[in-house]
């Protein structure tokens, strides 16, 4: 069930009246607002892609600064504005990866964990992290996008800039691989 700050577009902090602008002004109660409405969305779009929660938590920032920085070349398409900072996320995500890729860091993947308790559920999360990786980049955002951050199929479209119909077989693609590499278990 979505929370009331992830409502349908309508409820999108760009669709009040003067937001936007509110936004240009850089306001602190809209750019609050705004990132209290999408930090979540942000943090989870950028942890499904790279599985690292400190990366993520740092991408997501880097969202709003980068928003702000650009907020007055934000031109309203229709789509909430939401679309506007999972493109952002996007970039900044595969900026960080690129980096992450050219500049690779010690793994800690061998340390064992004595936690009692939580060792099954922190294994099960690294075996999705693990698992996720091996999706594509559309796939990984695909399902961060509807299963994470319970957007609807058009939302992710918007954010992706795709079509509704490319993100079902992108969805349905990414479900089906990550059976497979789930050795078959129900999804």
């Amino acid at each position: 069930m979505r929370s009331e700050a992830q409502q349908s577009p309508a409820r999108d902090l760009a669709a009040t009246a003067g937001a936007v602008e509110r936004l240009i002004a850089l306001e602190p109660d809209a750019w609050q607002e705004l990132f209290q409405q999408h930090h979540r969305r942000m943090y989870n779009f950028a942890y499904v892609r790279t599985g690292d929660p400190s990366l993520a938590e740092e991408i997501a920032s880097e969202v709003f600064a980068a928003a702000a920085q650009a907020i007055a070349r934000y031109r309203p398409t229709g789509a909430p504005i939401a679309a506007w900072l999972y493109r952002i996320a996007r970039n900044i995500t595969a900026d960080h990866l690129e980096r992450r890729r050219r500049h690779p860091q010690t793994s800690l993947d061998g340390v064992e964990i004595i936690a009692t308790g939580w060792a099954p559920a922190i294994e099960r999360s690294a075996d999705l992290a693990q698992v996720l990786r091996l999706l594509t980049r559309e796939q990984q955002e695909v399902i961060a996008l509807r299963f994470f951050d319970d957007c609807s199929l058009a939302e992710t479209a918007a954010a992706l800039g795709r079509s509704v119909g490319a993100v079902k077989v992108m969805q349905h693609r990414a479900l089906a691989a990550l059976k497979r590499h789930l050795g078959g278990s129900r999804l």
